[in-house]
């Protein structure tokens, strides 16, 4: 398992790429990575309860 922090660093990461994906009209990029980032955030919480 990974450190907290170093699992931020990485969204945080993906979340850049994601907005750059935006910007740049590179909807693909832009959908798969939020995607990706959306999954990552919901699903320890779902595995919480």
């Amino acid at each position: 398992m990974r450190r907290p922090e170093q699992f931020l660093g990485f969204l945080g990461l993906m979340g850049i790429r994601g907005i750059v994906g935006i910007v740049n009209q590179d909807w693909p990029e832009a959908v798969w990575v939020l995607w990706f980032v959306w999954f990552l955030y919901f699903l320890p919480e779902k595995n919480a309860k």
